[in-house]
């Protein structure tokens, strides 16, 4: 087991992600033998569509009473084969608690997030996590930057090394080095189904979204860009 190695998993938005999804995440966990505490995830990990505050589509082939059934069944096949995992907290996950708060609903009528998706014990959230490796480095979504690289922002900003999300085009990782910092800032891309309905709103951006993953190996020293 390479106690070193760490997967990064990008925006899954489920139950709009991509279908090899999960084979392509559980085949890297085995092949860089990656232990399941250092199973990562920059957020996003379900779409919540009927969540988000805008007009919704009328192609959308799901209710929201069924997008969350089919999530609970694919969210299931992930907890199987990845019993823990880091998550980040992300602007898809609290889509619902955002509409409750504009809807003026108090916390004391709405049920816990985890409790919803039936998530086991070992997925946990933050809205950081610091990864104690030889090299230490923190993962976050990445909707708190912008620009042409949020990565590279945020690892300036942070003073360590940085990976991300959120941004669905953006792929790679950027060594950065100045008189006081010896860090690099990455992006993970995302692992959607660019053609489900979810994403009708970017059909016509100039970028597509990478369908990928980072893997962080050498205790933190490294980190590969994967696409599927």
């Amino acid at each position: 087991m390479s106690a070193g190695n760490y997967l990064i998993i990008s925006d899954l938005q489920i139950p709009f992600e991509h279908n090899d999804a999960l084979k392509f995440c559980f085949h890297l966990k085995h092949h860089y033998k990656i232990p399941d505490e250092n199973i990562l995830n920059v957020g996003d990990e379900l779409d919540q569509y009927w969540g988000g505050l805008w007009d919704k589509s009328p192609e959308a082939a799901h209710t929201a009473n069924q997008e969350i059934k089919i999530s609970l069944d694919k969210l299931h096949e992930w907890y199987c084969k990845f019993p823990e995992m880091k998550l980040c907290l992300s602007n898809h996950g609290s889509r619902w608690i955002r509409k409750a708060f504009a809807a003026q609903i108090p916390s004391q009528l709405l049920r816990c997030y985890r409790d919803v998706i039936q998530a086991p014990e070992g997925w946990r959230w933050q809205k950081h996590w610091k990864i104690k490796s030889k090299l230490p480095f923190i993962i976050e979504h990445g909707d708190d930057w912008g620009g042409q690289f949020p990565h590279v922002t945020a690892a300036i900003h942070n003073g360590m090394s940085t990976a991300m999300g959120h941004h669905h085009t953006k792929l790679g990782v950027e060594y950065i080095k100045t008189n006081g910092l010896d860090v690099w800032g990455a992006i993970a891309g995302s692992l959607i189904d660019f053609d489900q309905y979810a994403f009708e709103y970017a059909r016509n951006a100039k970028l597509k979204p990478q369908v990928s993953v980072l893997l962080v190996v050498n205790d933190g020293k490294t980190v590969i860009p994967l696409r599927m």
